[in-house]
């Protein structure tokens, strides 16, 4: 779990309970399924020049488990796209509408005109009454009440981003405020017009390391997705029947960056190449050494998991579409520019959507690339084979062979049993200024004569100034399968808010987030 100070929602462990009144009641206890494979389906996508290889039979294929051969059992050709082709029905038969899952995922640092737009488009065009949708936006799931009319839901999914955008950048610009403060002292300090009560070597190494934290921390909120929050989020949606569908709006993400030959970039190395005694001198190679990490943190590469993120999606076969805006931020600043930083998350993104047969598109034009999205067809092959081990917890190497050659074949190479579902935040209400909430599926352990769990769980309101008015943390001893929470906020005064609800299981490790407009 992301523990990031720009969010102003790090989580802690061994946490105190400080506010006035979080209750927990267990209700019966209920048993956990035991999980089994029977059957392994591979999704397989088999490209030339990455255009879809199509009409191969099974007999065109082999599959091999562990380096052992093995009987596809069923073979299925698969053509999908999200705006399919209307098939009139006759006037006796009535359709039965298609089953779909959504998931809109929105890596943005600013909420615009565009983005609202293409909100609107999607559920004017493409949902229909059945699909499920899970709006996402910094590694948090924003609550969608389904029940609501298309027009209520389209207003609260607006309303709830903008709110969380509104929260979350202004965090983000008050580090930037604070280094640009930081970066006038350090250079008032090289110019000599305000001396400072450390060396001026210290002062640099201070700045460069408050400097690298900056950028540590924006990028792993905007820019490094958490992998452990998609292996759990696909992990309870992977069962669910019907087509699923990513859209990613992914802004191309700026940074600022000290700008080249500017005032504060001369007065450092004036400062370094001045120095002559030996002791100056290797405390200039220190603060050099320290620039060069400073330019080094903003390569990505070691970071970035691109075959974990790929594989979470082909793992439930969710087709993938990415769409790139560009930001169109700017800043004037003597000592600092905006440069692109994203370059290498981008690319891991667009190998989830090649991987699964996925739209890409740069373009700010977005509703016009949500409708290119949706026409596109997704065209792959289903093959499915019974290994002779049943166990979930075996892991599977998997070698798909095509008798063609010259073709790229795409599929999921490893295939583990799926496991107990993570620990999950369900049937939230709110209301007569009180919530609950459902806690379910952590994971619980035997002590003595004992069964127990352990969870963190910490509740966070924001009035309609986005002003933090509450914040309760607390770690839960856990005695059933499943645990219901209530909270009050008597205090407070009736209104909307918007609630993020953080949930984290101390035995696994895996957590679930819930937010959303709320009205107390």
């Amino acid at each position: 779990m992301k523990t990031c100070f720009l969010r102003g929602l790090a989580f802690l462990p061994f946490l105190l309970f400080l506010g006035p009144g979080l209750v927990y009641a267990p209700p019966q206890e209920t048993p956990q399924e035991e999980v089994t494979v029977t059957a392994v389906e591979v999704p397989v996508r088999v490209l030339l020049k990455d255009a879809p290889v199509r009409d191969l039979t099974k007999d065109d294929f082999e599959v091999y488990e562990n380096g052992n051969k093995q009987e596809i059992t069923h073979f299925e050709i698969i053509s999908r796209k999200i705006s399919p082709a209307e098939t009139p029905a006759k006037p006796e038969e009535k359709p039965e509408p298609k089953k779909r899952l959504f998931l809109l995922i929105f890596n943005i640092f600013d909420y615009d005109d565009g983005v609202g737009e293409a909100i609107d488009y999607f559920f004017r065009e493409v949902y229909k009454p059945g699909d499920r949708v899970t709006a996402i936006t910094e590694d948090r799931v924003l609550n969608l009440e389904h029940t609501k009319a298309v027009d209520q839901l389209v207003t609260s999914l607006k309303e709830s981003l903008k709110k969380f955008k509104t929260i979350s950048v202004q965090n983000t610009l008050r580090i930037f405020r604070d280094l640009r403060y930081e970066s006038d002292k350090l250079l008032a300090a090289l110019q000599g017009t305000e001396p400072g009560r450390m060396s001026l070597a210290d002062l640099m190494i201070q700045y460069i390391e408050r400097y690298m934290k900056a950028w540590d921390e924006y990028h792993r909120q905007y820019l490094m997705p958490e992998v452990a929050f998609y292996e759990n989020l696909v992990q309870r949606i992977k069962s669910i029947e019907g087509d699923k569908w990513a859209v990613c709006f992914q802004q191309r993400d700026m940074f600022p960056q000290i700008r080249s030959a500017s005032r504060l970039e001369s007065e450092i190395r004036t400062w370094i190449g001045s120095q002559i005694e030996p002791q100056d001198q290797a405390r200039a190679r220190n603060v050099q050494a320290r620039m060069q990490d400073l330019q080094r943190s903003f390569d990505l590469s070691t970071e970035v998991r691109p075959d974990a993120l790929r594989d979470i999606f082909m793992r439930a076969d969710i087709t993938f579409h990415l769409i790139f805006l560009k930001s169109f931020r700017t800043l004037q600043d003597q000592d600092f520019e905006l440069k692109e930083v994203s370059g290498d998350y981008e690319d891991s993104l667009r190998k989830i959507s090649r991987a699964t047969g996925g739209y890409l598109a740069f373009s700010n034009h977005l509703t016009e690339a949500l409708k290119e999205a949706t026409q596109l067809e997704d065209y792959h092959y289903l093959l499915v084979y019974s290994p002779k081990e049943t166990s979930g917890q075996k892991k599977r190497e998997i070698e798909v062979k095509v008798h063609k050659s010259g073709v790229d074949i795409v599929y999921l190479k490893h295939f583990a049993g799926a496991g107990p579902l993570p620990v999950t935040i369900a049937d939230f209400k709110a209301g007569s200024k009180s919530i609950s909430f459902a806690l379910l599926h952590y994971q619980m352990n035997r002590t003595g004569d004992k069964t127990r769990g352990l969870a963190d769980i910490e509740i966070t309101l924001f009035d309609e100034r986005s002003k933090q008015v509450f914040d309760e943390r607390k770690t839960l001893d856990l005695f059933k399968k499943e645990t219901h929470i209530s909270l009050n906020f008597n205090q407070l005064n009736t209104g909307n808010y918007f609630i993020i609800i953080q949930a984290v299981d101390r035995i696994t490790n895996k957590s679930d987030v819930f937010s959303g407009l709320i009205k107390l």
